[in-house]
């Protein structure tokens, strides 16, 4: 998609950068061009300009909003010649997030007396604060230099070296849709981190791979790099591409990627100053990419949380460096509430300003149910090892749930011991056994019912039908658990309405959706596709229930009240298709939320985001 783009300041008009009182003719004029490769309004939303001539302010304090109905980027404002064309004048750029500083760009230079010339400003992924800080990275540049391409510079440039201003050719661009063009793009080949070079053929744009900055669509999150731009990449003699050197620090590339996407008529080389395109909502686009094996999330607080169970360590399993992560739900940068953790698995929001895991236990890490308060950075046990033995031999700590009284939790069977759901205060000091089964798998809990699925069979016969799953419920009050659903294949996520909990849903990895009820079995498939088995993942809003199909790697929906065995051929209830391994579902007022687990400890896991559909 591309289409014409263009925006300035509107009110501001060129100023001259003359001391007051002087009143000699002007010629000459420099026009200052703003841009950037992050995203507008997701990592940016305001810019501030100042400008000194010859040390006395011009243009103070001045602050502009970003966006569709505000300012777009790229930007310009023109600054007229003073009565001394070789008066310096000194241009800052700051853009701004949520009142926090994001990026800033200091440029010293002078204005051409005879001639309108353009003066890029770049506001650039590689120089934000966040990068900036980093371990390995310049860190803020001193007051003398300026950042350019991830390091500090000299920021003095001499008018005499800048183009002509051509108006077209800075406001007048057709829109750059960085989801598109980098939706099947590769791994750059042959990367040398000494020199920071690539191997790639004629024809190529080059971008950065990112956790959630820059631009996301439904393959990831994308910086694109300007070509033959000193702010971006350029073409050797040799053949070879240079990349920016920051990019290519140990500590980066072990977040970002470099990678590359064939230029065609829809994509033509992504140039300084080419605006990017706004990101098509109506499609699913990823929050948080390059994450290895997520496998829950939950959505509150104006954030989306998830669990990231960390890097494989040989046949020993996970490493023990999982991650339990948030990131608001309009995109951003991911932010780390607990790292080195043992296999982080299932995740959920306590009413207490809280979010809790379970742990499996990974490397030197045990198996635990992990607790961290939003408003504090402590990370503290509320169950261990110690804990869980002392209601007997237990098997790995698996799903969990809470309400405004009770955690529950599952662990699954092991060698010589049965699964388990357990029970226990919102503060972890007394706990109990709801019921021990052999698989007992997913829960889910509202205020005054707890459900969990137990899978069946372990290893059922060659072409049998794996049928011996059931489904249990436990109201407040009630000693024995209610068997809501026998002879279920396989089931797997469940879901229950916190606010009227007498309805329970749940999927079958056999390819059903079922309905129930909480207090008897009556079971209701309202969807089923043997056919097409898989389905994981399951939630709920006040009139639609949603799923995920991990094998098939769809999302789909359906009416809460819809009869049984509603017809869902011809993707009439699917929302999304594609996606790599897609698990957990959440749901809130305007989006569908699900993690892609990717391939077990690789970087390709994402957190995606897909706006509801209006209503049929």
């Amino acid at each position: 998609m591309r289409r014409s783009f263009w925006s300035s300041f509107g009110s501001m008009a060129a100023l001259a950068v003359a001391l007051a009182g002087c009143s000699a003719p002007v010629t000459g004029e420099l026009m200052v061009a703003i841009q950037t490769d992050m995203a507008v309004t997701k990592d940016l939303d305001h810019i501030e300009l100042q400008v000194l001539s010859g040390g006395v302010p011009v243009i103070s304090g001045a602050s502009y909003e970003l966006g569709p109905e505000h300012v777009a980027l790229p930007a310009t404002q023109g600054l007229l010649v003073s009565e001394d064309p070789s008066r310096e004048i000194s241009i800052r750029v700051r853009a701004i997030r949520h009142d926090r500083p994001r990026v800033e760009h200091t440029v010293l230079t002078t204005v051409p007396s005879d001639r309108v010339a353009t003066l890029w400003v770049p506001l650039h992924f590689l120089c934000s604060a966040d990068e900036a800080s980093r371990p390995g990275a310049p860190g803020a540049c001193p007051d003398d230099l300026t950042c350019v391409a991830g390091a500090c510079r000299d920021p003095r440039v001499s008018a005499a070296s800048l183009p002509d201003y051509v108006e077209d050719d800075v406001l007048r661009r057709a829109c750059f849709d960085v989801p598109s063009c980098f939706r099947s793009a590769d791994p750059a080949e042959d990367l040398d981190t000494a020199d920071c070079t690539i191997a790639a053929g004629d024809g190529v744009n080059v971008g950065i791979a990112t956790e959630g900055e820059g631009a996301c669509g439904a393959a990831g999150c994308f910086v694109p790099l300007d070509a033959e731009s000193d702010f971006g990449w350029h073409r050797r003699d040799d053949g070879r591409i240079a990349l920016p050197d920051a990019l290519c620090s140990k500590e980066r590339l072990a977040r970002l990627g470099v990678v590359t996407s064939a230029v065609t008529a829809e994509c033509p080389v992504k140039r300084i100053g080419d605006p990017l395109c706004a990101v098509d909502e109506s499609q699913p686009v990823v929050l948080a990419a390059r994450q290895r094996s997520p496998i829950s999330l939950a959505v509150g607080e104006g954030s989306v949380f998830w669990t990231e169970q960390g890097a494989l360590s040989g046949q020993d399993g996970f490493k023990g460096d999982g991650a339990v992560k948030r990131i608001p739900i309009e995109g951003g940068i991911p932010e780390t509430l607990a790292s080195d953790q043992a296999a982080p698995r299932h995740l959920a929001l306590d009413g207490a300003n809280g979010v809790l895991w379970t742990n499996r236990g990974a490397g030197a890490g045990k198996a635990a149910l992990m607790r961290r308060r939003l408003d504090r950075a402590d990370v503290r046990e509320l169950l261990n090892e110690q804990h869980l033995q002392e209601l007997g031999p237990w098997g790995t700590l698996e799903a969990l749930a809470t309400n405004d009284k009770h955690l529950f939790w599952t662990q699954l069977s092991g060698t010589g011991v049965r699964g388990r759901v357990g029970r226990a205060s919102v503060d972890g000091q007394t706990r109990s056994t709801l019921s021990e089964h052999l698989f007992a798998n997913r829960i889910a809990a509202a205020s005054n019912v707890a459900c969990w699925t137990e899978l069946g069979q372990d290893d059922p016969a060659p072409g049998a039908v794996d049928d011996k799953g059931t489904v249990w419920c436990l109201e407040d009050g009630e000693t024995e658990p209610v068997k809501v659903g026998d002879r279920q294949r396989k089931p797997y996520g469940i879901a229950l309405d916190a606010r009227n909990a007498r309805e329970v849903f749940w999927v079958n990895d056999g390819g059903e959706i079922v309905r129930g009820a909480v207090d008897r079995n009556a079971p209701e498939v309202i969807f089923e596709d043997h056919d097409n088995p898989g389905p994981y993942g399951i939630a709920l809003d006040e009139d639609r229930v949603y799923w995920t199909n991990l094998r098939q790697g769809t999302v789909s929906t359906l009416s809460r009240d819809a009869p049984p065995r509603s017809n869902c051929r011809g993707d009439r209830c699917t929302l999304a298709t594609g996606q790599r391994r897609p698990g957990a579902i959440a749901v809130d007022a305007g989006a569908i939320y699900w993690v892609n687990e990717g391939l077990p400890g690789e970087a390709n896991g994402a957190v995606v985001r897909l706006a509801k559909p209006p209503p049929p």
